[in-house]
């Protein structure tokens, strides 16, 4: 018997072999974090977010070092007062573009007949977390809420890149087979194979990169609220501001009707006076001479 058709047989044996020594490596991480906790925590101003951790648009390498510092994604909720909600909104748009971020979302809502009120959310580069939120107190004149949240993914990036060395190594293996193959069942067997490993290994990589991504940036999700105080004086349903406005349309109003009338008398009535009145005008002075010139002959 021809000991190639055995190759379906043996890929099983190697993804077998992979998956469990995946699972000893996994596990044999889990059991020793506690002692590498205390040993790579370390502390720095904004909380250690993301140094040694592969950057954000980096392509993940199943042999990049594991991360020295701890991999944390985190994550803010503010809301806060401010006079004006729109200009402190473009403010913080400003402020997060100008150090590196972006404005995820932005939405404006009516408040009162003339506040509004708003939601926006950014992303701010890891390093500055501290002082993006500092920033936004500045603008505040009043903190309601602020809530920080940190999600330690350490161990689980640790995990992924164990996982994707294996995944590779068996890889390149099964890779092997495709020139061995001798008949074409056994070729669709070894693509099919890889196929499955690629796919295993494209889905690591994204998870990895998100991961990176997260930790790279963090989010914060801001509510503003107008300030009473500074909103317009209104009593019993009486705004002065509101009466004023009204005089200056009506004013406005009363000038627009006076000049399009002047229009109307210059370009419409006058023509029609001058065709009219002329030719009444020469009549009218026509029968008054005629009437002098017969009074005349009468004495």
């Amino acid at each position: 018997m021809n000991w190639k058709h055995f190759i379906p047989l043996i890929l099983i044996l190697i993804v077998f072999t992979a998956c469990s020594s995946d699972m000893a490596t996994s596990a044999s991480q889990t059991l020793e974090q506690p002692m590498e906790k205390a040993e790579i925590v370390e502390d720095s101003d904004y909380g250690g977010a993301y140094a040694e951790a592969p950057a954000a648009n980096d392509p993940i390498d199943a042999q990049a070092e594991i991360p020295q510092q701890r991999l944390i994604i985190r994550t803010a909720d503010m809301s806060i007062v401010v006079a004006d909600t729109e200009a402190a909104m473009k403010t913080i748009a400003q402020m997060v573009e100008e150090n590196g971020g972006w404005v995820v979302s932005s939405s404006v809502y009516q408040y009162s007949d003339t506040a509004m009120t708003g939601d926006m959310t950014v992303r701010v580069p890891a390093e500055g977390f501290n002082s993006a939120t500092e920033a936004v107190r500045g603008l505040a004149l009043e903190v309601r809420s602020e809530s920080t949240y940190g999600q330690d993914v350490t161990e689980e990036f640790v995990d992924l890149s164990s996982r994707l060395e294996n995944l590779e190594s068996t890889a390149v293996r099964v890779r092997s087979f495709l020139d061995e193959s001798s008949t074409v069942e056994e070729a669709l067997a070894v693509n099919q194979e890889l196929s499955r490993l690629e796919e295993d290994i494209e889905v690591i990589k994204g998870r990895m990169k998100f991961l990176s991504q997260s930790a790279a940036f963090s989010t914060i999700s801001i509510q503003l609220t107008p300030d009473e105080a500074s909103l317009p004086v209104e009593v019993a349903g009486w705004r002065p501001e509101g009466v004023a406005k009204d005089a200056i349309e009506s004013l406005l109003a009363f000038l627009q009707w006076i000049a399009g009338a002047l229009i109307w008398i210059v370009i419409f009535l006058l023509p029609i006076l001058l065709i009219l009145g002329i030719p009444l005008w020469l009549l009218v002075r026509f029968l008054r001479n005629r009437r002098r010139r017969k009074e005349a002959r009468e004495q």
